[in-house]
């Protein structure tokens, strides 16, 4: 067989992709529950497939940063995502998120993701109707909005009318109000984020 057959892979081999960062580690992860409080959960299988692969490219670098048995943790948690339903899914991948958020250093933005994990979380609770396990939504919002200092006053008043709203659905045990004011928190993440 010619030498050359053997090169061939290597040459036509692309150079490998830039590591992904842990910020857009994040961005995919959170496809995933959004994707099913949105209630597109045909796109679960993709996106998934997606933040697998953005681990996988991402791994190398970040074994610098975090500890083997959080590394070990992830792999197996998007592994058994391949077999869970939707709403486990998205606990799923709001749970590794969580894990690496503890590797990025605090700051305005972190808090953001911590309250938007935090209501997506709250919103598969009710979801499944574990009302004894909602995360507590005001305090996780609590450092976002005092850290707005007037740069988004509607989208403060309005987080705080939706929390309002989402206490006394809970307190009801009233699902689709719960859930509705989960979502109008998870838009206002959307406007809070903007300088």
């Amino acid at each position: 067989m010619p030498a050359i057959l053997f090169l061939l892979p290597a040459l036509v081999a692309q150079a490998p992709l830039a590591p992904a960062t842990l910020d857009q580690l994040q961005d995919l992860l959170e496809a995933i529950p959004e994707a099913v409080v949105d209630g597109k959960t045909a796109n679960l299988k993709a996106l998934l497939a997606k933040a697998r692969t953005g681990w996988d490219k991402a791994k190398p670098e970040l074994r610098k940063t975090i500890p083997e048995a959080e590394a070990t943790f992830i792999d197996r948690q998007l592994k058994a995502m391949e077999k869970m339903s939707p709403r486990e899914k998205a606990a799923g991948a709001i749970g590794i998120s969580s894990t690496l958020s503890r590797f990025q250093p605090r700051s305005p933005k972190q808090d953001l993701q911590a309250a938007d994990r935090t209501a997506m979380l709250a919103w598969c609770s009710v979801d499944a109707g574990l009302w004894q396990q909602i995360p507590r939504v005001a305090e996780a919002f609590k450092p976002v909005l005092d850290q707005d200092k007037g740069r988004h006053p509607l989208a403060v008043a309005s987080a705080g009318e939706a929390l309002q709203r989402f206490q006394t659905a809970i307190t009801k045990k009233q699902a689709p109000a719960a859930k509705k004011a989960l979502k109008e928190l998870l838009a206002l993440v959307d406007v809070l984020e903007k300088p």
